[in-house]
């Protein structure tokens, strides 16, 4: 009978799944000069190519997570690393415009919701209760080193080969996935009777539960920022560069938003083992709390110099990336099993979201308030960026004060 790999051991396997899973996440936007000028495209349908991906996880996300509280998070995951690879495949094979670009994009979106988060779940289910927080904030993590793996990837090989052989290879990364998964992680039968519920009575009982509904609107928030910062970085480095008459080094601003992206995973992992310390949420407050400082200290850090507004890009970076991991902890550790897949499943959609919005609303603010050319404006967009942290902060404070009792509440809830 063959047996799959336990504790840390599955744990380790289940993060390098997750890297491999994102090797075609980052392709499109890693060749989106190259593939907007073959197809034509106009910045909206070059725009809308990428924000599809983002449209079908969130579309999908909250149906195939909440779905491992009936049936083996396994399965869901095994089968979704197939459509993130057909999505890739697509692209590679027949996308040559505006419309197949958005269906290659878009299965591998919804082929994402089925990895990312029930991948997750099934990795909980499996290991005893005192790693998962560990565990958790790794698997989260480390999803970081895939993201960057992709841009890389996509770009050596575009530049040495074809972009059709860059989305053809990011097909291997879900498939080999898959096989670790396949072959490492033994199949789990339901210890008890999965809770029925439909899927729009799933908030009202999720919210229910008020520990994990806190976590739930700090991750609104997170997602918020860091979508946010990651679609305008470069952008904001070049006008600094620009009000400043110089480079930092030589480097580049795509060249140094790389290097502060790599700097969050070594921040999320790294304080999520101080939770037990100092009590998860208040690490989050604190957290928290910093990114809003910084947040707004960022808006205005281009009047200093090139260099300060690198440093205050990678601290407010840094300190939005720090509480990813423990927020999911917490998330996990809150939800009660019977329906920690409905709670992921509302913990991604939410705050995937919030963050399909963000990028589109700063460039709103940069507008309304002067132009991009306008430090005025870059000041007001952080802002608008950092200041959720403060709504998140009462929430999670209230919420997160509430009595684990109120898991128990909310099954009998749902069996009602």
């Amino acid at each position: 009978m063959r047996r799959g790999f336990d504790g840390a051991r599955l744990a380790a396997v289940m993060c390098l799944a997750e890297v491999l899973c994102m090797a075609g996440f980052a392709t499109y936007p890693a060749l989106l000069p190259t593939l907007r000028a073959a197809w034509g495209l106009s910045n909206a349908q070059a725009g809308l190519v990428g924000g599809v991906l983002f449209l079908g996880y969130v579309a999908s996300v909250p149906f195939l997570t909440s779905i491992t509280d009936r049936i083996d998070a396994r399965r869901i995951y095994l089968v979704s690393t197939v459509v993130a690879a057909c999505g890739s495949a697509y692209f590679a094979i027949f996308a040559n415009g505006f419309f197949g670009a958005l269906v290659g994009q878009a299965l591998f979106g919804v082929g994402f919701a089925g990895i990312f988060m029930p991948g997750l779940k099934a990795m909980s289910d499996r290991i005893a209760e005192k790693l998962q927080p560990r565990a958790t904030a790794c698997y989260m993590s480390l999803s970081g080193f895939g993201l960057a793996g992709s841009y890389f990837l996509a770009g050596w090989i575009a530049g040495h080969a074809s972009w059709r052989l860059a989305f053809a290879v990011a097909t291997l990364g879900p498939l080999i996935a898959g096989l670790l998964v396949l072959f490492l992680m033994a199949p789990r039968t339901p210890s008890a009777a999965p809770v029925r519920i439909g899927f729009f009575a799933s908030f009202r009982v999720v919210f229910a539960n008020r520990p994990a509904a806190g976590y739930i609107c700090g991750y609104v928030a997170h997602c918020w920022e860091v979508q946010g910062l990651r679609a305008w970085m470069v952008a904001f480095l070049t006008f600094a560069a620009a009000q400043a008459g110089g480079g930092a080094g030589g480097l580049k601003p795509a060249s140094l938003a790389s290097i502060i992206s790599l700097g969050g995973i070594v921040s999320s992992i790294g304080c999520n083992e101080f939770a037990k310390r100092f009590g998860r949420i208040n690490l989050i407050v604190a957290i928290m709390a910093a990114g809003l400082v910084f947040g707004i200290a960022t808006g205005f850090s281009w009047r200093l110099s090139l260099w300060t507004a690198t440093l205050l890009v990678g601290a407010y970076y840094a300190t939005m990336m720090a509480d990813a991991g423990a927020l999911a902890a917490g998330a996990v550790a809150a939800s009660s099993p019977e329906l920690r897949g409905a709670t992921l499943g509302i913990y991604a959609m939410l705050g995937y979201g919030a963050g399909l919005f963000a990028p589109t609303a700063f460039g709103v603010v940069i507008d309304l308030a002067g132009g991009a050319q306008s430090g005025t404006a870059w000041a007001a967009g952080f802002a608008l960026l950092a200041l959720p942290n403060a709504i998140a902060i009462v929430l999670l404070r209230r919420l997160g004060a509430a009595r684990p009792a109120a898991q128990g509440a909310a099954v009998k809830l749902a069996a009602s």
